[in-house]
This record gives structure tokens, C-alpha cells and sequence, in this order.
């Protein structure tokens, strides 16, 4: 499990396509529940086509994928200020027919951000084994804890949790295009 702390700052979060209040937030009974951070995937990178290089025929499709999903929980910190919250997010993933082999290894970002100011960034990489006679397949990356400083372990909604690939900038744009954004 991978804990991320508040670290720095710089840049400002983007447009979103799903949208998770992370949920099952408990706290000392005598205070107020914490509100939970929310989890979001942004429209132009929650997917991912991947070509050769030879060109963009679907014959040179690598993989694509899409980020269909996050998941997680949290919890005020008893005693302290923070918010402890666990996510995971969820692809559906698909070998395309230049793709060497039945391994594949997609690169994805997560971030934290405050008040749209990023606090926190991590890449972890998937490896996906394609079965045999199977070329798409639903993957749940692993879970992440992240220690959210809040007053009293409140305040989690003022806190993102951002799910993006790793795209290459050929590859952001072709998603910007297809979603309309220039």
C-alpha cells in the first residue's frame, strides 16, 4: 500500500468526467462526521489508445483503455487532523493486434489537490497478463492511502483525488480532439 502526504503545490485541476464521494467516513461520535475527499477521472485522460508507430489503423493498435472507475474510503483520524482515505481505481483494458506478446504495462497518475492546487503526485504502472484467447479484460489497480491534513479531520471536500494515464502528448491531444476541446 502507498501512502501519499501533502508535499507541494503548483497548476490547476481540469475538467471531469465521473465524479465519487468517497464514502463509509466515521469519526468520534461527539464531533461531526468528516466529509470525504472526492474522487474524479478527467474526461481527456481517462483513456488511452496506443499504436506502434506505423500509423493509426486499427492493425496498429497496441491497446486501449479506459478508466471506468474510482473507489475507496475514509476516515477521520481520531486525535488528529487529518483524513485517512484508501482509493483504487478500476480499467477496462484491450490488446490490440500489434501488440507483442500477451503482457502490457500501463503507466497512471494520481494526484491530490486542495483547493485546486496540487498538493501531491504519484505514476504507478499496471501490469495486465492478458489470458489466453482473451483480449479484454477489467483491472483493479492497487489500493493507495492517502493522509489528508484537515482541522479536526474534517473538511475532506476542499481535497481531489485525481486518476489520469500516462498519456503522451500526441495522445492527450487525440483525446481533446475526439472530445471536442482544442
Amino acid at each position: 500500500m502507498r501512502v501519499l502526504t501533502s508535499v507541494f503545490f503548483c497548476g490547476r485541476a481540469a475538467a471531469l468526467v465521473t465524479v465519487l464521494a468517497m464514502g463509509a467516513c466515521t469519526v468520534d461520535p461527539d464531533e461531526k462526521a468528516p466529509q470525504c475527499p472526492v474522487a474524479l477521472l478527467r474526461p481527456d485522460a481517462a483513456t488511452l489508445t496506443r499504436y506502434d508507430g506505423r500509423g493509426t489503423d486499427l492493425t496498429n493498435l497496441v491497446v486501449s483503455a479506459e478508466l471506468v472507475n474510482v473507489k475507496g474510503t475514509c476516515k477521520g483520524l481520531l486525535g488528529h487532523n487529518n483524513i485517512g482515505a484508501t482509493a483504487h481505481v478500476e480499467m477496462i483494458v484491450t490488446r490490440g493486434p500489434a501488440a507483442q506478446g500477451r503482457d502490457i504495462d500501463l503507466a497512471y497518475n494520481v494526484a491530490v489537490t486542495y483547493k485546486g492546487e496540487l498538493r501531491d503526485h504519484l505514476t504507478k504502472v499496471q501490469h495486465i497478463t492478458f489470458p489466453v484467447n482473451v483480449d479484454t479484460v477489467h483491472v483493479t489497480g492497487e489500493d493507495l492511502y492517502f493522509t489528508l491534513s484537515a482541522p479536526r479531520g474534517l473538511g475532506g471536500p476542499d481535497y481531489n483525488i485525481y486518476y489520469v494515464f500516462a498519456l503522451t502528448p500526441e495522445e492527450l491531444a487525440a483525446n481533446r480532439r475526439a472530445l471536442g476541446q482544442h
